[in-house]
C-alpha cells in the first residue's frame, strides 16, 4: 500500500511540475524576430563573446556569420572588471575586496533602430588571504569568469522579455 502511495505521490508530482510552465534554468527562448542575430566580437572580451555564442546557440536561435544578413545585431560597450577595498585589517591592508564586472549591452535592428539598451552589473566579495596569493589571484579569475556567465544570462533573459 505505501509503494502505491509512493508511486502515485511521485506522478503527482511530476504532473504538477509539468502543468506549471517549470523549465530548467538555462533554457532561453529567444523571440523569432531577432533571429539571425550577429555578435559584434570586436566589441567585447574573447570570454564574453564565447559565452554569447554558446548560449545562444544552445537557446535554438541562429547566429549570423557577418552583419550584412543578420535580423538584429548585439554590441557589448563598456565592459569592465574593477575591484574596491571593502575592509582592512590593523596594519592597513586589504583583507576582503569587492569584485565588480559590468558591461552595456545594446540590440539594434537591421535598420539601425535600438531595440533595447541596457547596463549589467555583477558584484562578489573575495576574502584576500595574503598566505595565498597565488590561489586569491586565481580565485579572482574564476569569480569574473562565474560573472561573465551571469553576465550572459541576464542579457539572454532581457532578450527573451522583448516577445
Amino acid at each position: 500500500m505505501m509503494r502505491h502511495l509512493r508511486i502515485l505521490s511521485l506522478v503527482f508530482l511530476v504532473c504538477t511540475l509539468a502543468a506549471c510552465g517549470f523549465q530548467l534554468r538555462g533554457a532561453y527562448n529567444l523571440p523569432e524576430h531577432l533571429s539571425p542575430l550577429y555578435l559584434d566580437k570586436d566589441s567585447m572580451s574573447l570570454l564574453l563573446y564565447k559565452e554569447l555564442r554558446s548560449t545562444i546557440r544552445a537557446s535554438g536561435a541562429e547566429l549570423a556569420e557577418d552583419e550584412a544578413t543578420a535580423a538584429s545585431v548585439l554590441t557589448i560597450s563598456r565592459e569592465q572588471k574593477t575591484r574596491d577595498v571593502i575592509s582592512v585589517d590593523s596594519l592597513g591592508r586589504a583583507r576582503e575586496y569587492r569584485l565588480i564586472y559590468r558591461f552595456t549591452f545594446t540590440l539594434q535592428a537591421s535598420g539601425d533602430a535600438v531595440i533595447d539598451k541596457s547596463n549589467i552589473q555583477l558584484t562578489r566579495n573575495l576574502l584576500f588571504n595574503p598566505e595565498a596569493v597565488l590561489g586569491v589571484a586565481e580565485e579572482t579569475e574564476n569569480i569574473y569568469r562565474d560573472m561573465v556567465r551571469d553576465g550572459t544570462g541576464l542579457v539572454l533573459l532581457r532578450l527573451q522579455a522583448l516577445e
